[in-house]
C-alpha cells in the first residue's frame, strides 16, 4: 500500500465520497450512534473489483478500516485522523469493514493520541495496542460480516466505556460550529464558551483533530458534497454553503479534495 497525497484521474473517486462508495452496509449498535458516522461499510472482493485506487478527501470523519485478511505488506488494522489534504490511497485495495467515527468520537474511542498523528495513515495498534492485535485476530477469524460487525460494536463499547470524556467546552465549540454549517466566526464561539481564542485553538486541536480555522473550512466542504447532484447553478450552491462565490468554492474544493465539483459530477 502507497500513500500519496496528489491528484488522482476522475475514475478513481469511486471513493472519494463515503456516501457514493459501492459496499454493503452492516448496522452498528444503537448506543454508539454519538461516536460512528451511519453504518459500518462492508467491502467485499465484488465492491472493490473496479477500485485500484481509493481518494480520501480531507474530512473531519475518522475512518477505521479492519482487513479480513493478513498481509506482511501493512497493519490489519489502519486509522486515519482529521486531515487538511486529501490523501490518494495505492491498492491494492483489499476486503474490510471500514468504520467512520464523528468529531469527538475518534477522541473518545481511540484517545488523544490520534490528534499527533497529524492526518497521518497508522496501526490501530499504534493508539491502542494490544486491544486492538485482539480485534483483528477475531475479525479474521469470524465466518461472516455480521459477526465482524458485532466484534466492532463491542470493541467500540468498551472502548466508550473506557475512553477519554470530551470537554464540555469543546463539545460545546463544536456543535456551534457545526449548527452554523462552518460559518461561526472563532473568536465568538471562544466567547461563547468562556475560553481565550488560543486556549480554544489548542483544546479543539487536542480533542477534534484540527485547528478550530479548518474545521469550519471542512464543515463547509461537507455541505457541498450534499449539492453535488444537484442541478442548480454552482453560484448559488457557493452562497447556500457560506462560500464568498463559486470560485472560492472551487479553490477550496480543489484544495481538499484535488479537483472540482463540476468536473467531480462530469466524470
Amino acid at each position: 500500500m502507497i500513500v500519496v497525497q496528489e491528484a488522482a484521474p476522475l475514475r478513481e473517486w469511486a471513493t472519494a465520497d463515503p456516501e457514493r462508495t459501492p459496499s454493503t452496509r452492516l448496522p452498528v449498535d444503537a448506543r454508539l450512534r454519538s461516536w460512528v458516522v451511519g453504518d459500518y461499510g462492508r467491502f467485499d472482493e465484488v465492491s472493490l473489483s473496479h477500485v485500484p485506487t481509493m481518494v480520501l478527501p480531507a474530512t473531519l470523519v475518522t475512518p477505521l478500516g479492519l482487513y479480513v485478511s493478513g498481509s506482511p505488506l501493512r497493519s490489519p488494522t489502519l486509522v486515519m485522523g482529521p486531515s487538511g489534504t486529501y490523501t490518494r490511497v495505492e491498492g491494492p485495495c483489499e476486503p474490510g469493514v471500514m468504520v467512520r467515527l464523528a468529531p469527538l468520537g475518534a477522541y473518545r474511542l481511540l484517545g488523544p493520541g490520534l490528534s499527533e498523528t497529524s492526518g497521518s495513515m497508522v496501526g490501530l495498534d499504534d493508539l491502542v495496542g494490544a486491544d486492538a492485535r485482539r480485534l483483528s485476530e477475531r475479525v479474521r477469524s469470524a465466518r461472516t460480516w455480521e459477526e465482524r460487525g458485532r466484534l466492532l460494536d463491542e470493541f467500540l463499547l468498551d472502548r466508550a466505556r473506557r475512553g477519554p470524556q470530551p470537554s464540555p467546552e469543546v463539545s460545546h465549540a463544536w456543535h456551534l460550529l457545526a449548527r452554523s454549517r462552518g460559518r461561526a466566526p472563532i473568536s465568538e464561539i471562544a466567547r461563547q464558551v468562556s475560553w481565550s481564542h488560543k486556549h480554544l485553538i489548542t483544546k479543539f486541536k487536542q480533542q477534534i483533530g484540527v485547528a478550530p480555522h479548518l474545521a469550519a473550512r471542512l464543515v463547509r466542504l461537507s455541505t457541498v458534497w450534499r449539492h453535488l447532484d444537484d442541478q442548480r447553478h454552482w453560484a448559488r450552491i457557493a452562497a447556500e454553503c457560506g462560500y464568498a462565490d463559486q470560485a472560492h468554492l472551487t479553490r477550496e474544493f480543489r484544495r481538499f479534495t484535488g479537483t472540482t465539483p463540476g468536473a467531480l459530477v462530469t466524470a
